[in-house]
């Protein structure tokens, strides 16, 4: 199969086409790869998001063996069910690296206009004392940590807060509302009943309050990123919740 240099989350990569130049697609999915390289690591992302540049098709050097689950960009809303990353705590080696390829691949795609911030929230017992904690690494260098004491609550709860102090420092800091951010959270609980169309059963106020608020940063997305497989600013705000947990108590 040819190779095409297309424009991926302002991003230049290349996407598989077949002899003829077209998109080849497994449903939604389209193989991509990061270098023209021989033994680049091959991924999948959703062929709504590439942007044909008008390059002509190339034979590039085999890559290496995909990966067990697509990445390659903030946005890609992947999910721990399916994912082939396993659960923290219980995933196996292989399943942790492939997990630190994929957000390490989606963190490189982002453009150094985008907003990037990392949540957690943590919980001894559930439910039981709980804390949040994010890291939000602004587009000037700067990186602001922040985390909260909740006392006694759920793991859910803490995370969900976790993804409102986000917006509380971007306020805080006056950062423009159009401006691109992109959150990652290990909690597929939290994507799913904010942007992933599930129903909420608990938490409703304060679910219905953060897609209220999201609504006023319409370039920010929420994405889910395997915990816990060696991403810094991920495993500071693990640190950062578990202080709030230590507070409550």
């Amino acid at each position: 199969m040819a190779w095409v240099s297309v424009q991926f989350k302002g991003k230049d990569i290349w996407a598989e086409v077949d002899d003829a130049g077209a998109p080849v697609l497994a449903g939604a999915l389209r193989r991509v790869r990061y270098s023209p390289a021989a033994g680049a690591k091959i991924y999948t992302a959703n062929n709504a998001n590439i942007v044909s540049t008008g390059a002509r098709p190339l034979n590039l050097p085999e890559g290496a063996a995909a990966e067990p689950v697509a990445g390659g960009a903030a946005g890609a809303g992947q999910g721990r069910a399916g994912s082939g990353f396993g659960k923290a705590g219980t995933r196996t080696a292989a399943q942790a690296a492939a997990a630190k390829v994929d957000a390490t691949a989606r963190l490189a795609s982002l453009g150094p206009e985008v907003i990037r911030a990392f949540t957690d929230g943590a919980c001894s017992g559930n439910p039981g004392p709980a804390g949040a904690g994010c890291v939000v690494r602004l587009t000037d260098g700067r990186v602001v940590e922040r985390h909260k004491a909740l006392g006694e609550g759920t793991n859910n709860i803490a995370e969900l807060v976790a993804i409102g102090m986000v917006l509380e420092v971007l306020r805080d800091e006056g950062v423009a509302r159009t401006a691109a951010v992109a959150i990652f959270s290990d909690s597929s609980y939290s994507k799913g009943v904010l942007t992933g169309g599930w129903k909420a059963k608990a938490n409703v106020v304060l679910i219905r309050k953060l897609k209220e608020a999201m609504a006023e940063w319409p370039n920010a997305e929420l994405n889910w990123v395997a915990g816990h497989v060696g991403i810094a600013e991920n495993e500071r705000a693990d640190a950062l919740a578990n202080k709030g947990v230590y507070e409550s108590r």
